[in-house]
């Protein structure tokens, strides 16, 4: 299968008639399988697979759960809605056209889906389908949508056609009951089951009659409480599809109106007081440093400027304070001569004048080198001198490097101070945003109360589950002991026959599959895995679906020790394996497919799985998935590109060729 084009008519964001040419073409002389789509979230790029589905599966595209009247609620919601528009559109219409190969031959299909929403509000839906240019108008609505499902079954289709979403459900998912339901559908063992189930109520019937009517009551209650816990289930079920239809809305609208704040500078807005308070708090920071400085300055911060005049007062301190030392000497000296004098001729007999001339021959330079000692002029105690150099020299010190670090910290607070004050000039005025500001809050308020209740129902549906599951094995149990008492009747041997037979043939047809697609996951996940990633291979168990996972040592390793890129990979993976196990040759349709991966995962799918998964890869990407670096690697492989850009004014998506950064390219 080959599509060719797709054409939106007023459907969501795009306003208009918008065809996209989905045709790979030939690049370089060689196929160029890649169709991308660029587009920031809330672009429209959901949107492309939600069209392709509705387009193929009407109804179908939604949950099973889903009644008509959801499915036309739906179709009024995907009526594209131009607040700038007097008159509103009430007709959208989407068109799909491809090739097909049945039974070697390719027929070229167009089928047209389009739905009016009627002065009363009621919803008038179409669908024409032409094959080969001829109309197939023998077809009512019911027949040409049966015929597209026998043509493009929705359960193989779901293998092909997925969004990040179902890759992070399966990346997740342990119990094996979305792997059961790809596998149920891909193989066509749900109709099986449907047909094992209707068959287990024929012969609960056929025993009922031959009950007694003590076990006919005890049957007949147990049935009650049957029919009222699925009953209950049943009306979880569509409370739980469309509060997942709500909470999608919700999120989309908080998405649309999350651009339109940016677009009007929410962004600075919405820390505005943050940055206010924290201006409050710097400001006050400042004044606080400011009068740690003027502290500094009243001590003896200033005599820093004049260092060099404070080192030399230093100085005469200190040769005042010798020149005191060598007076006192000298007194001391002058005071001995005369003590001096009479010992020496006491002792040594000598004549005053000969004792006098000793004296100056001992004492003389010593007396001369005292008395060119410098001059005083401060009578400062030594002590004192001291005291005055450790705090000149030691705690001035100190203190210029406070206030050099004081400083700093003021610069700094300074360079912040201007920056917030020009984040909070970019904010708009709180009342330009105001109407906004609280519808997003009305917006998360309702998100948050859907997803609460959608907690509490999923719970009370758990329970309900169980108390069916219960319920049904005590129906069970009575209706075997009421089959033992119950006639051989031909229908109830030979629908226990075949139940058997169904059963025989579904875990035959299970065990085959499931061999294959064992193999075939080993060559996709080791194919796009990281080198020091482990090279894994599962082994899915054929009753319950449950996935073991073993290393290239067969050792078996838990799926939450994996990390989230190798999740990730291994979904994908699940996803490849089963579409090559079905043997459809479909085009691959998969949107936002990087959200979780890591740089070198994302190279892998890059250059191992777009290019080569399908004949036809439709990928829907953001910028940040698809950057500039893996944009060039995929070059060679990108047959063309859409770039999808939304605008808050007219709540629209325009079309441009071309990715983010490039301009078309049709080569």
């Amino acid at each position: 299968m080959i599509i060719d084009s797709l054409s939106l008519l007023d459907f969501r964001v795009f306003s208009g008639l918008h065809t996209f040419d989905l045709i790979p073409k030939l690049k370089r002389g060689k196929q160029a399988p890649i169709v991308l789509f660029g587009g920031l979230n809330g672009g429209g790029k959901t949107t492309i697979l939600s069209a392709l589905k509705l387009a193929l599966y009407g109804k179908g595209a939604m949950s099973t759960a889903a009644t008509s009247a959801d499915y036309h609620r739906y179709l009024r919601e995907c009526i594209h809605h131009a607040p700038q528009n007097i008159v509103q559109p009430t007709r959208s219409a989407l068109e799909l056209t491809f090739r097909y190969a049945l039974h070697g031959v390719i027929s070229t299909y167009h089928l047209k889906r389009d739905w009016l929403v009627e002065r009363t509000g009621r919803v008038r839906e179409g669908l024409l389908i032409s094959r080969d240019g001829q109309d197939l108008s023998e077809l009512s609505y019911d027949q040409a949508q049966s015929f597209l499902n026998e043509l493009i079954p929705l359960g193989v289709s779901e293998l092909f056609f997925f969004d990040g979403e179902k890759i992070a459900d399966l990346a997740e998912e342990t119990s094996g009951e979305a792997l059961k339901d790809s596998i149920n559908k891909l193989l066509g063992l749900d109709i099986i089951d449907r047909l094992d189930s209707d068959l287990a109520v024929l012969i609960r019937t056929r025993a009922a009659k031959g009950a007694s009517e003590e076990r006919k009551k005890r049957i007949a209650g147990c049935e009650k409480e049957y029919a009222e816990a699925q009953e209950a289930i049943d009306l979880a079920k569509d409370q739980l599809v469309q509060l997942k239809l709500e909470i999608s809305e919700t999120e989309q609208n908080v998405g649309q109106l999350h651009s339109q704040l940016n677009a009007r500078g929410g962004a600075w807005s919405s820390s505005r007081q943050d940055e206010a308070n924290r201006l409050d708090a710097l400001v006050s920071q400042k004044r606080q440093l400011e009068d740690s400085l003027r502290d500094l300055a009243s001590g003896l911060l200033p005599l820093a400027i004049p260092e060099a005049l404070v080192q030399r007062s230093i100085e005469k301190l200190h040769a005042e304070q010798s020149a005191r030392s060598e007076r006192l000497m000298m007194d001391f000296v002058r005071k001995q001569e005369d003590s001096f004098v009479a010992k020496s001729r006491s002792l040594l007999g000598v004549s005053a004048v000969e004792a006098r001339q000793l004296y100056l021959a001992t004492f003389g330079e010593v007396l001369t080198g005292l008395s060119s000692s410098a001059s005083l002029v401060h009578d400062v105690p030594e002590s004192r001198i001291a005291s005055m150099e450790h705090r000149l020299m030691r705690v001035l010190k100190a203190e210029q490097e406070k206030a050099a670090d004081i400083a700093g910290e003021l610069n700094e607070t300074d360079a912040v101070i201007d920056a917030l004050g020009e984040n909070i000039a970019r904010a708009p005025d709180e009342n330009v945003l105001a109407p906004l500001l609280k519808e997003q809050a009305e917006l998360h308020e309702r998100l948050g109360a859907l997803k609460a209740q959608r907690s509490i129902v999923a719970d009370a549906t758990r329970a309900q589950l169980n108390r069916l599951a219960g319920i049904a094995r005590r129906l069970d149990e009575y209706h075997a002991e009421a089959a033992n008492l119950v006639e051989k009747e031909r229908t109830f041997s030979m629908a226990n026959k075949t139940r058997d037979v169904l059963r025989e043939f579904s875990l035959r047809a299970r065990a085959m599959k499931l061999a294959e697609l064992e193999a075939q996951f080993y060559s996709s996940f080791n194919r796009l895995a990281r080198k020091e990633d482990r090279h894994l291979s599962i082994r899915i168990d054929p009753s319950t679906f449950e996935v073991s996972l073993f290393d290239q040592f067969d050792e078996e390793i838990r799926k939450q020790q994996l990390s989230a890129g190798e999740k990730q990979i291994f979904a994908i993976s699940i996803l490849e394996a089963l579409a090559r196990t079905s043997g459809r040759s479909l085009p691959v349709v998969i949107d936002t497919p990087l959200g979780r991966l890591d740089s070198i995962h994302r190279k892998k799918l890059v250059d191992h799985y777009f290019p080569k998964t399908s004949h036809q890869v439709v990928i829907l990407s953001t910028d940040t998935e698809i950057d500039a670096t893996f944009y060039e690697a995929l070059s060679p492989h990108i047959s063309h590109s859409y770039h999808l850009m939304y605008d808050p004014e007219t709540r629209s998506t325009r079309v441009e060729p071309g990715y983010f950064w490039r301009q078309a390219e049709y080569i």
